[in-house]
Parts: C-alpha cells; structure tokens; sequence
C-alpha cells in the first residue's frame, strides 16, 4: 500500500458509472438534478430545512450568502453564522473555489472563505449524526467531530476541471453511564 506523505494521504475514489447530472439553470447554481442527488447522499428528508453556505442563487432551504443582491435569508459571511450551535441535520457548502473565483466571478475578495473555515463552522452548526457536503476543487482538511464519509467525483462537462463532493459526518455523542444509579 501508498505510504501516508506529510499530512494527507493518497485516496482514490470513483463511482461504478457516470451519471449525468444535465445543464446548469440559467443563472447559475448546482447542476439540474445534482441536488437530488446530494440530498440522497446526505440523507435529507426535507429539503427546506437544508442550509446553504454560500447559497448563490439557490431558492430552496435556509440560505447565506454574503452577497445582498443573492437575496438570501441571511446576508452574513459564512464563515461566522448567527446560528446556535449544532442547530441543523443538514449543510451544503459550495463556496468560491479560489481567491480569483472570489474576486472575478463574485467580487468578494476580502471575503474568500477558505473549505476549513467553512467546515470549522459548519462543524460547529451540525447536530450530532448530522452531515454536510462541500463542493469544491480541494477535500478540506477534516477536524474530529466531523470525519470524512464519502467523496465524489464531479464535473461540469468534459475539458473542466473535477471538483470533489466531500460529504463529511458529526459524531454522534457517546452514552454516558450515569453513576450511582439502582441495581
């Protein structure tokens, strides 16, 4: 086997078949049927109660872009939300891919959040068991309670650069034996 270099190590991964997730909508966002396929791997029940970091253009869920003009329901940087800890099941995460993307496509420079900082935040907002999936062209680094569950592959079309769909879990908390109690 690969020799674990440095801090990361080597990871293969694939899928047994392509799927072809179709056209961007117009306007931008997720690939047309890729976020029934993402709420499928994070095991969502409602859709509507999924929180979008970065949202962009999505319409659906609880929605934060740092951008007013997005419209979403809270205009905040993503990095630091004004949630309550571990108040959600479900997190999507797909932020600028680089300080360039930032600046050039979104004209948030000084906002560019790094994939660990989003994670650090998102780790923070999940509850127990819950998952996130971040779409971007690095997997982040991944910090106890969250662990790394699954990674896809994912491309906009043939000549693009992939991106890595890393779906990642919280831990859930470990049953206490209370002392004391009757034999």
């Amino acid at each position: 086997g690969a020799k674990a270099r440095g801090r990361g190590h080597p990871v293969m991964f694939g899928a047994s078949r392509a799927e072809d997730f179709g056209p961007f909508p117009d306007g931008g966002g997720y690939p047309l049927r890729f976020l029934d396929r993402a709420y499928e791997w994070l095991g969502v029940t409602n859709p509507d109660l999924v929180l979008h970091l970065c949202s962009g253009s999505m319409r659906r869920g609880i929605r934060v872009d740092i951008r007013p003009e997005m419209e979403p329901d809270i205009v905040c940087d993503a990095r630091n939300t004004p949630f309550d800890d571990e108040s959600f099941d479900w997190i999507m995460i797909d932020p600028p891919y680089s300080e360039e993307y930032a600046r050039n496509l979104y004209g948030t420079e000084a906002h560019y959040p790094k994939p660990g900082q989003l994670m650090r935040e998102a780790s923070r907002l999940l509850r127990p068991g819950g998952r996130v999936g971040i779409l971007h062209f690095q997997v982040p680094m991944v910090r106890k309670p969250l662990r790394i569950v699954e990674v896809r592959g994912i491309t906009t079309g043939l000549g693009y650069a992939i991106r890595a769909f890393t779906i990642c879990e919280k831990a859930r908390r470990r049953a206490t034996s209370k002392e004391g109690h009757d034999a």
